[in-house]
């Protein structure tokens, strides 16, 4: 067998136990699992399973880490070589983030299933590759709108908007939650009415 088969049969292993794993994460929760149920879902021995991952702890941590740089590589994926985007124009960059979840919905679900701070980090992972990678200008105001609270308020709304649908088992598709997720930041609201 050459290197580059060898090392395509690795990466088809790795990843047949963390999808065994996250499977078995969703029906059974975390802490009832074995690394025996976690090779016999993924229809390998033991040893095949530590021949790739130490415990159950480093193959969480592995899907925990993919999920998130995945999240952080789609946002300026879309606009590789622009300078600048209409902020009316970044539906692009919205729903790469929502088809990633959509595709990883169960690697989402397991890990919001053992650890609720996934939220916190995801909106430190976007909070943070908006300051980073990229600058909103916002129109003139008087005064001026903060930008540190500007950032914090529209990441706030998007993990708002991703933890709804994930609330709601993902029940729309990843563009109509793009397009919702831009409606909502793009509309000023009119007035608010009271029910009482």
């Amino acid at each position: 067998m050459t290197e580059n088969q060898l090392d395509r049969r690795r990466k088809r292993t790795r990843q047949a136990i963390k999808n065994a794993f996250v499977k078995l994460i969703v029906e059974k929760g975390y802490d009832s699992i074995t690394i025996l149920d976690i090779a016999n879902q993924a229809d390998y021995n033991r040893g095949t399973f530590y021949n790739h991952f130490m415990g159950k702890e480093e193959l969480l941590e592995a899907i925990h880490d993919e999920f998130l740089q995945g999240l952080a590589d789609t946002l300026l994926e879309p606009y590789e070589g622009l300078k600048r985007v209409d902020a009316t124009k970044i539906f692009p960059s919205a729903f790469q983030l929502f088809e990633h979840i959509e595709t990883r919905k169960e690697e989402f679900q397991a890990l919001l299933s053992i650890n609720r701070g996934v939220v916190l980090e995801l909106y430190d992972l976007l909070r943070e590759s908006m300051r980073k990678d990229m600058h909103i200008e916002m129109e003139q105001s008087d005064p001026p709108v903060d930008y540190e609270i500007m950032l914090s308020y529209r990441m706030s709304a998007t993990v708002g908007v991703i933890m709804y649908w994930a609330e709601t088992n993902f029940k729309y598709s990843a563009a109509y939650m793009a397009e919702q997720l831009l409606m909502q930041v793009n509309t000023r609201m009119d007035y608010i009415e009271f029910k009482r």
